[in-house]
């Protein structure tokens, strides 16, 4: 019996020292007025890991896949459809200091920290001024105490030999919850957007040596409400932009603890000094099920200044599983 109960002690040694999860879904799209109006989204697989080493030392890992049919022809070349969002080396003195070193993330605005969006892809009013689920090689000093967090972290740009490595930027977040479930935050970046995920999400900013972005976000999660808000600016062609989403889950009138049943409504709008605008309005439905399978299904009409404007209505079905 003592021999039993030592095994099970050391299974649930185990499983706490590895924890995760992966996710995949499958997304379809209709884009109206288009030439090639459909988009397909498949696979999109997710695998996010965490190893804890002891003595505070923990590494971390995340990739992901994701390969779209556009314009009527599917996106193949596997270097444009896989990407390692995060591996690094994490070392924690206490909740109030950490150290991270690696591909980390660069933590500025809402959806690049890892806050809610039910829209099933990123926000317009952040996708358009920089690059989303941006990560960098690098080092980043981070933490929490009381109702304050922070990161502060510097990033490179590697090369061969290393020597010829380059300062890519630094960033900083900083934020205090004021309220239970509610987070205000302040963000930025200031670096080069010739190289890394800048340069790659966007070619036209080659000529930004110094850029910069700057965020504002909320985000209140509590009582069933999820309702989050960024106001985002960068000098990389003078753009500015802003969004706003609510919902509500049903299922927490409905008494119905297995499910999330969230109804919403989001607006995003960007605006360039040129008086080049674009808005765009969306309505949903995200929902959480049971086995760790979701459905999402939204509607969106987005009017931008220099071209027609689109309807759109897109589709998601994914499952995930957390160990």
């Amino acid at each position: 019996m003592a021999c039993y109960i030592e095994v099970l002690a050391q299974d649930s040694t185990a499983q706490q020292r590895f924890t995760g999860y992966v996710m995949t879904e499958m997304n379809y799209g209709h884009r109206h007025g288009q030439e090639h109006p459909t988009l397909t989204d498949f696979p999109h697989l997710l695998a996010n890991a965490t190893l804890a080493l002891g003595k505070g030392w923990s590494a971390v890992a995340e990739v992901e896949y994701e390969r779209f049919r556009s314009e009527g022809v599917w996106i193949n070349n596997f270097r444009s459809n896989y990407t390692t969002n995060k591996l690094y080396i994490n070392k924690q003195w206490s909740e109030a200091l950490n150290v991270k070193a690696g591909i980390i993330d660069i933590p500025v605005g809402t959806t690049n920290s890892g806050g809610p969006a039910l829209t099933i892809y990123d926000p317009l009013s952040e996708s358009t001024l920089m690059p989303m689920t941006w990560h960098e090689g690098g080092a980043a000093v981070w933490g929490r105490h009381g109702n304050v967090h922070y990161e502060v972290g510097a990033y490179v740009y590697p090369s061969a030999p290393l020597k010829h490595s380059r300062l890519l930027g630094a960033a900083t977040r900083v934020g205090i919850e004021p309220l239970n479930g509610l987070d205000l935050s302040l963000s930025g970046f200031y670096g080069s957007a010739k190289e890394g995920m800048g340069q790659r999400d966007n070619p036209n900013l080659i000529e930004y040596d110094h850029a910069f972005h700057a965020a504002f976000d909320f985000t209140y999660l509590a009582h069933g409400w999820t309702i989050d808000g960024q106001l985002v600016a960068s000098n990389t062609h003078d753009n500015k932009a802003a969004g706003l989403e609510a919902g509500y889950d049903l299922a927490t009138c409905l008494g119905l603890p297995a499910f999330s049943i969230i109804p919403f409504a989001r607006y995003d709008g960007y605006f360039h000094v040129s008086n080049i605008f674009c808005n765009k309005w969306t309505a949903g439905l995200n929902t959480s099920l049971p086995l760790g399978f979701t459905l999402k299904a939204e509607a969106a009409w987005m009017n931008p200044s220099n071209a027609k404007h689109t309807t759109m209505a897109d589709i998601s079905i994914g499952w995930q599983h957390e160990f």
